[in-house]
Parts: C-alpha cells; structure tokens; sequence
C-alpha cells in the first residue's frame, strides 16, 4: 500500500499505514504538502467507504442466529411442498410460467409406469434416435428392457431414451404429449403445457414450480418411480446392439458425486430430477425424507451467469434441513373433530326416517396437515378455530346409497385450507315417488356447515 510521508521523515514513520495523525503531519510538514495530504486522504477514505457499501449491499442480510433465510436464495422460481399433505411451506412465484427442462421426464416416467403392462417390455429405439442434449448414446433400433431405459432417462436424463419411451406407447411423441396433457390436468396442474417428452426446449413447453411439486408428490406414491429416482447409479444389462450394457451415474448432486468432484450429497435426499437448457437454466426437483416427514423442492430458472452450477445443490440441502426444523404434521384424526356433518336431500320420499336430512361420515384416515411448529400448537390447542366448507361432487338429491361417495369437507384456519377429506352417505335415502325434473348440475355445490364444536 502506497505511503504518504516525505522521503526524509524517520524510519519509524515510514512503517505507519495509510493515516498518520493530523497532529504529526502539522509538525513534519509544510502547509502546501499537508493540504494535499489531506485531500488524499480524504479521497481515499470515500474510495473506501464506497468499496465497503458494495461489498455489504452485495451480500445477503442473514438472520440474527445465523439461521438459514429462504428469501435469499435468488432462484426466481421456488415451491417446498409437505409431500403428505401438499401444503406449501415456503413459495416464490410458484405459479409463474417457467421452463421445466428435463425435469419433464417426471411425467414420461410416471406415465410410462402406469401404461406399461410389464416394466420388463422390450422398447426399441426405432429408425430415428435423438441427438440432442443429454444422451444414453443408444443407436438405431437397439431394444432394451422398459425399466433399463427408465433408469437411463432418470439417471442420466437421457433424452433418447425419452422419444423411444413416448413412441413405444403413443406411436409418436405429440401422441404421447397429449397424454401427458391429459394427465396434467387430471393432477390439477393448471399451469403446465408439454410439447416433448424429454424436455428440449420450446416456447409452448412449461410449467410453474408449484406444478412440479404436486406432479412430484403424486409420481413418488409410486414405489417403482421411487427405486428408479432414488438410485445413485445403475448398471443396465448387453443390448442387441451393445455387449457390455450400461453403467449410469445420477446427475442428482443430491444423490451422487462425479470422481474427483466436491460432494453434495444429501443425507435425507430421495430422488428426483435434473434439468439443464440455456433457456431454462439449471433446474432441478428434489424429495428429502427424515423422521417419517418428506419434503419437495423444486428450484427452477437458475441462470449459469449468474450463479454456479452447484448453488441449486447447495440451497436445496438448506431449504430441506430449514423446513424438517420450522414444521411439523399431525394426523387429521387428533384434531379431535366431528366426523359427521348433515346435510338435506332434496327429491326424499316423505317417509325418510330423517326428514330428508342425511347424516354424512367424514373420513380422516391417512389425512395429515402440515404447519410451522407454532402455529401447530395453536391449532391443537384450539380446535374449535377450525371452520369448514362442504363441496358436493352434484345437487344432493335421492336416491342415494349407504357409503356413496358424496364430496369432500375443506377444513380452513386463519383462512387457509388445512386439509380436505371425503365424506360418504351413512345410510340409504329412497326418493319420492315422483322424481324431480331438475337435472343435477355438474359444477360443485358449496355449502357452509356449521362450525365444528369445542371439545368439553
């Protein structure tokens, strides 16, 4: 660093930094060189202070103590989801429109699993392979096992593999597009339109992060997709074109590490996929399960310019460990809450036993909610808090069946939906005589039941 003092002051000053005192320089110096010493340093001392406030206002603010803070993390999309219940625990800009990559092999493979009639089916590569992007390096009509294939495609995000797997079960791949629409929209996934089933970019292929997440938490129900996305690597057995098989490594961080490459392996990590275009960034959904709780994440829109290939890896293992501390689940049943609401029928005979009234039984089993560990509490501690909404699948009207599925209950807290769950008929109810001539409508009724009551 560059000295200030004058070349015959002693040695002792010459070993002095960048600010002597105001005092010395008065004594060892003119007033010309002492006013020109000062506008340097001065000078200098806004160069720094500049510098300083970059630096600072360059780094994010972290909590007091030292606690991992979701809202720095710069990926633009971002969705953490309680694999059980769907309840979203943390979000930015889940529902906006954004390129999902190869994380669209997620549908190809759930879909592939449920068409397939045996996951031991021979598919063939066919005449035309593709070649672009990530690749298994099949050739020409070489067949293999369908489960071989899924794990090439999974694993090593093989888009060859993905048009082989699409035409063997559509006939081609804007035929298996369309299934793979249909099958978005049976999921609820309102923002999502494929085009491929590999993933390779185009303007009319998209999705949002929360889609991913609910696509996500449906596929891992699946024990099959689970084995496949969960594996570190898989070694598929000699093809009719290749006699040594072949050996593939998952490009999950989460889950595997390159030779020679830094780990970022996840303990708790249970799969799920990659994805990797210019104009989607580095994208990637990922589960993580840990004391019988299962979190998904799905991070998209990563840009390579902006952050390092790693950074999704790297938040995806805080994002995890961040909702496994801040949430917890309860089973719906311990809520301690009327497992029955009434409701009227209308078209009754005039002899029902109820007047027309049908007592209807609410299921909780299997159903959990999700919610910081706080507002659990207060939720547990306060059940009566709770209110309800009833949606019937059509108009409530006789005859009706002893355990016909009538609709579901939505049960909601400080205005949000904890968990909804189905209600059946308890009984029987015949019709009048004469049958009402209104047709049933095919959109929901909604209807206010009463809140449920305190527990004495």
């Amino acid at each position: 660093m560059a000295r200030i003092w004058p070349r015959d002051g002693m040695a002792a000053r010459r070993d002095l930094r960048l600010f002597p005192c105001a005092s010395t320089i008065l004594l060892k110096a003119g007033k010309d060189r002492l006013t020109l010493q000062l506008k340097t340093i001065i000078k200098r001392i806004g160069m720094l202070a500049l510098a300083l406030l970059l630096i600072v206002g360059a780094c994010p603010i972290a909590l007091a103590d030292g606690e991992f803070d979701p809202s720095s993390v710069s990926t633009p999309y971002i969705c953490l989801m309680d694999a059980a219940s769907g309840a979203v625990l943390y979000e930015k800009a889940s529902q906006d429109r954004a390129f999902p990559a190869s994380t669209t092999k997620i549908m190809t493979c759930i879909l592939a699993l449920e068409l397939a009639g045996d996951i031991n089916e021979i598919v063939s590569t066919g005449d035309s392979v593709e070649s672009r992007g990530s690749l298994c390096n099949f050739v020409r009509n070489e067949e293999m096992p369908l489960i071989d294939m899924l794990y090439g495609m999974m694993l090593r995000s093989g888009n060859d593999a993905a048009k082989a797997i699409a035409v063997h079960f559509a006939g081609s791949e804007s035929e298996f597009a369309d299934m793979m629409n249909r099958k978005a929209a049976e999921l609820g996934m309102t923002g999502t339109h494929f085009v491929k089933s590999n993933g390779l970019h185009n303007e009319d292929h998209y999705s949002t992060a929360y889609d991913l997440a609910l696509l996500s938490r449906y596929a891992m129900k699946n024990e099959t997709f689970r084995k496949i996305v969960s594996a570190a690597t898989y070694n598929a057995a000699p093809t009719n074109k290749d006699t040594d098989g072949y050996q593939w490594e998952n490009g999950n961080r989460l889950l595997f590490t390159p030779k020679d490459e830094p780990s970022f392996e996840y303990s708790y990590a249970t799969g799920i996929k990659t994805g990797d275009t210019a104009y989607a960034g580095r994208c990637l959904v990922a589960s993580a399960e840990k004391d019988g709780v299962e979190l998904i994440l799905v991070l998209l829109g990563d840009y390579e310019n902006k952050v390092k290939g790693t950074y999704r890896f790297e938040n995806a293992a805080k994002f995890f460990d961040w909702g496994f501390e801040n949430f917890t689940t309860a089973e719906a049943s311990s809520l301690g809450l009327e497992a029955t609401t009434s409701l009227p029928v209308s078209n009754a005979s005039l002899d029902d036993p109820e007047g027309g009234i049908l007592t209807a039984n609410i299921d909780f089993s299997g159903i959990t909610l999700s919610a910081t560990k706080d507002k659990m509490a207060e939720i547990l501690a306060n059940p009566s808090a709770i209110s309800t909404t009833v949606a019937l699948d059509k108009k409530l009207a006789a005859p009706i069946d002893e355990g016909e599925l009538l609709g579901s209950i939505a049960y909601q807290y400080d205005g949000a939906t904890l968990f909804t769950a189905p209600i059946y008929a308890s009984r029987s109810v015949a019709e009048a005589g004469v049958i009402a001539t209104t047709s049933p409508t095919t959109s929901p009724l909604v209807i206010e039941a009463p809140p449920a009551e305190e527990d004495g």
